[in-house]
This record gives C-alpha cells, sequence and structure tokens, in this order.
C-alpha cells in the first residue's frame, strides 16, 4: 500500500461530517478530500503536517547524529514513526512532501542537477506542491498570493534561522524563464516532481 493512499485515507476519515450545531470557523481552510485531492495538493497536506507541529531542522533522521555543526550534534525533534526516518533538513523536508523514500533526497539529486526525478518548468507555472530549489536550499511553492508577483511557501530553513522549524512564509518574487528570485530568500530554479500531472 502506498503511502499516498495511506494519506488519502487518513484525509478522508479526517473530514467527516460537520455537527449542524458545530461552531465553524470561517477563516479555516477546509479539509482536503482526500477522493479529489491532486498531487500537489496531498503534497501541501503533508508538508503542513510538519508545520502544524513545528518539526525542528535537522541534517539527520531523528534521535540521530547531526553534523550540522549550527545544529545540536544529536537531532532531537517532535516523534512520529511516518516520518522520524526522513532528515528535517529542506530537501529531506521536500521528500516527505512529496512521499519519497526516508531519509529523503539532497538538493543536488534534484533538478536542475539531476533530472530523473524531477523537472524544470517555467516560474509562472508554479503550482500548489511544486518546489523551487538551487544548490544550497529548496522550499515547496503552496501558492500564489497575487500571480506572478507574491506567493506562499513552505520551508525548513536551517538551525541557524530565527524559525528554525518547518514554516509558512508569504513573499515578494520576481520570474525570468525557470528562475524565481524571492525576496528576503535568494534565486531559486521552479521545478515539478514528476509524478505530479
Amino acid at each position: 500500500m502506498t503511502r499516498w493512499f495511506v494519506v488519502a485515507a487518513m484525509l478522508a476519515a479526517c473530514a467527516g461530517p460537520i455537527d449542524p450545531g458545530e461552531q465553524v470557523d470561517a477563516g479555516a481552510e477546509p479539509p482536503v478530500d482526500a477522493a479529489v485531492a491532486t498531487p500537489g495538493e496531498m503534497s501541501i497536506a503533508r508538508a503542513e503536517e510538519w508545520v502544524a507541529v513545528q518539526v525542528h531542522y535537522c541534517q539527520a533522521p531523528n534521535h540521530t547524529r547531526d553534523a550540522d555543526a549550527a545544529c545540536s550534534s544529536t537531532c532531537t525533534r517532535y516523534d512520529n514513526p511516518a516520518w522520524d526516518l526522513y532528515r528535517s533538513d529542506c530537501s529531506g523536508f521536500v521528500s516527505w512532501a512529496w512521499d519519497l523514500a526516508a531519509p529523503g533526497r539532497i538538493t543536488s539529486q534534484f533538478a536542475p542537477f539531476k533530472s530523473d526525478l524531477t523537472h524544470t518548468i517555467i516560474a509562472t507555472d508554479l503550482r500548489p506542491g511544486d518546489a523551487v530549489n538551487n544548490m544550497d536550499h529548496m522550499m515547496l511553492f503552496k501558492e500564489w498570493i497575487t500571480q506572478p508577483t507574491k506567493a506562499a511557501f513552505i520551508e525548513e530553513p536551517g538551525c541557524s534561522s530565527a524559525t528554525p522549524y518547518a514554516h509558512e512564509f508569504t513573499a515578494t518574487v520576481m520570474t525570468a524563464g525557470m528562475m524565481v528570485a524571492i525576496v528576503g530568500h535568494g534565486t531559486f530554479t521552479a521545478i515539478r516532481y514528476d509524478e505530479a500531472p
């Protein structure tokens, strides 16, 4: 049974009927309907699991030695058997979101550096669940706020960050071909996982 199927089943189970007397937060996002969710929406739902508990950055699986000098010598973060075997660095985070094998790939194993699993795309074509990558960092693309000048991303930013855990942010962007410059974060190549339609 693939992890996509398991996640779809979990999401479907969580999206039960609403009690007519129940208070509903009008600002809350509706649950993902696993029966009709796109692979990109499923990737965002998986990423938001880490955001919800603020999974801390580690360049190692949970409870193992972390070689990143900016981090603790042992990776200690929120325990969850589903993701404990993944690195919770930027590329391990995207690997988890895309349901790749643990511990996850590293940035140089994704496009534009390697194209066996991902390919580059025109930056203005980014859609939920795609990613942006450069040799030093990668992030999941969540959505356009104002296409093509403002977008939301989800990332694991690093132990030396002011927010050293999985989180979302919105930024001004500039695009040119496959390149996207994210103000305050650098320039990246827009990429897509080949299994995403």
